[in-house]
C-alpha cells in the first residue's frame, strides 16, 4: 500500500499536470474550491485522471465528501 505522502505526490502531480499549478499553489489544506479556483469540470478531470492512476472509482458520495486535497489524499489512502 501506498504511503500517505506518495499519495499526496500522485494528487500534486495531477493537479500540477491537468491545471498548471505550481509547488507553492498546493498544500495538504488547499481547497480544491477556495483556494485552487476548480470548478465542477475541473472536479470531473481530476477525478478521471485519479481513476485512471489507481483503477478505484469514485462515487458521488465520496466526491461530495472531498473539499481539501488531504481529503483526496485520504480518500485514496483509505481505498488503495
Amino acid at each position: 500500500m501506498p504511503s500517505t505522502d506518495e499519495i499526496y505526490k500522485w494528487v500534486a502531480e495531477v493537479l500540477k499536470q491537468q491545471f498548471h499549478f505550481r509547488d507553492a499553489d498546493l498544500r495538504p489544506q488547499a481547497s480544491l474550491i477556495d483556494d485552487l479556483d476548480l470548478d465542477s469540470i475541473d472536479a470531473i478531470d481530476l477525478t478521471v485522471r485519479l481513476e485512471e492512476k489507481t483503477g478505484l472509482a469514485f462515487k458521488e458520495e465520496d466526491l461530495k465528501a472531498i473539499h481539501t486535497i488531504q481529503d483526496v489524499v485520504d480518500f485514496l489512502h483509505a481505498r488503495l
